[in-house]
């Protein structure tokens, strides 16, 4: 009885380990096709998923949003240019399968228990691939690229406008197509988003002006040029700039409202123009004429007029040098060009050695290097009798000694003789035994300023021609 139990148990338990073998092999040949249990492949549980199976889901998850298949390239361009490559046009197809495959071949279906057991994570990419020809025709058909615009006959023309003359240059720069299809290889080899923009503006080839406009582009560049040139005048504490834009408002121009150029190429300028701006630096930099305002030896300003001979601007001289600097064009600096110069601008043009009369107080001030060296009673012109001496800032034109000053009633014998302003003077009065005080209202000269005789032969040996004389009351 024992044997035939035991016999039965065997008969059992062999069946059982049959069964149990059979089943494991028969695992075994499911997951020859198939991931094994603890396979994970982008954190997605693969187990029991074919490589194609994976391939559809990783697929369509990999980059959410991401529809491999109607993915399109956006190109965008200048002046708001934009047109799209449909990559179904090129046969675009995203693959994982290769990847995919590997891993199926590097695992073995019998230790699917293993597997189970010790879990291994796999990372997979996309594989792109697309038919470069027909990406290369695609690019090829951009408006970019060949589109109309480029096959019209050009136009460049030169027109006036509010800032002197613009080009008009109607001709388009064409995209480079063979850097455009380079482009849009990276943008596909690094997919990660539905619509691929490709902003193509380093694309654009800069096109060159047909011949047959030479002398258009030549007199923009010359124009460009002239606009450009900036000359500053600059004396002292003076400065005014000559800008480029307004010196092309200057040029003279032909029939077509175009400035033209003479035989030597250079622009040609209106001479009144030019003589009307050589007017204001006239204005700006010279020193003749005008008033003064003179502080006193006493204290208080008097307002005199100015005869002095200053810094004049040489017009002539003035025009053909500007005229050179802004054809040559650039940036300078310089002083204006003068005929004659001053000793300075406003109270500097005095300087510090200067006669200085007062009539108010019938007094005669010589300073050397600012300092007081001798000064004396005068007599100035008589205002009774209408010979006042004229206030104003002069300056000694002529010395000479042993003169005789004549007038229509008189001729008088001097030592010494300063002219300062017209026919008036310093010189001695040897017929006076008295100076200063009121005698110049009633007594006074016929407008010269009268000084004792020593005075004025120790003035005339240290004065000299040119020097300032301010005489006011």
């Amino acid at each position: 009885m024992l044997n035939k139990v035991l016999k039965i148990v065997g008969i059992v338990f062999g069946s059982l380990v049959l069964l149990g073998i059979m089943a494991y092999g028969a695992m075994s040949y499911y997951f020859r096709y198939r991931f094994p249990y603890g396979t994970y492949i982008n954190n997605v549980n693969a187990a029991t998923f074919t490589t194609e199976q994976m391939n559809d889901y990783l697929l369509r998850n990999y980059i959410p949003g991401v529809d491999y298949s109607n993915i399109s390239l956006l190109v965008e361009g200048r002046d708001g240019y934009s047109e799209t490559i449909k990559c179904a046009d090129i046969e675009l197809k995203a693959d994982m399968t290769g990847e995919l495959n590997r891993i199926m071949s590097d695992q073995k279906p019998y230790e699917w228990i293993v597997s189970w057991l010790y879990p291994i994570q796999y990372k997979v990419t996309p594989s792109i691939t697309y038919d470069e020809k027909a990406l290369r025709e695609e690019v090829g058909k951009l408006k970019c690229v060949n589109g109309s615009e480029y096959k019209k006959k050009p136009v460049v023309r030169l027109e006036p406008d509010d800032n002197g003359y613009h080009l008009y240059d109607e001709i388009k720069d064409r995209a480079d197509a063979d850097r455009i299809f380079e482009m849009a290889r990276t943008a596909l080899d690094n997919i990660d988003k539905s619509v691929i923009e490709m902003d193509i503006e380093d694309c654009y080839i800069a096109h060159e002006i047909p011949s047959e406009y030479k002398d258009v582009i030549s007199l923009y560049d010359k124009i460009e040029k002239l606009k450009a040139a900036r000359i500053t005048f600059q004396d002292d504490k003076l400065k005014y700039t000559l800008n480029g834009d307004l010196a092309v408002s200057w040029l003279q121009k032909g029939e077509d409202g175009l400035p033209f150029v003479d035989e030597k190429g250079d622009l040609v300028f209106d001479e009144t123009r030019l003589e009307g701006y050589t007017d204001f630096l006239s204005d700006v930099f010279n020193t003749t004429g005008g008033y003064i305002d003179w502080v006193k030896h006493s204290g208080g300003t008097v307002t005199l007029k100015n005869s002095m001979p200053g810094y004049i601007v040489d017009k002539t001289a003035e025009k053909e040098k500007i005229k050179e600097q802004l054809l040559r064009g650039g940036a300078l600096k310089r002083r204006p060009l003068y005929e004659s110069e001053g000793n300075g601008r406003g109270n500097d043009r005095v300087g510090k050695t200067y006669i200085e009369v007062d009539m108010g107080e019938q007094k005669l001030y010589y300073y050397v290097d600012g300092q007081l060296s001798m000064s004396s009673d005068v007599v100035t012109g008589n205002l009774a009798k209408g010979n006042g001496t004229p206030s104003k800032l002069c300056y000694v034109y002529f010395k000479q000694r042993n003169r005789t000053l004549r007038g229509r009633d008189y001729a008088t014998f001097v030592n010494y003789w300063m002219a300062v302003t017209g026919h008036i003077g310093i010189h001695d009065a040897t017929w006076r035994n008295k100076f200063g005080g009121n005698i110049y209202k009633t007594a006074g000269s016929h407008g010269c300023i009268n000084v004792p005789k020593d005075f004025a032969g120790k003035l005339y040996e240290v004065v000299e021609v040119g020097t300032p004389c301010i005489m006011y009351y």
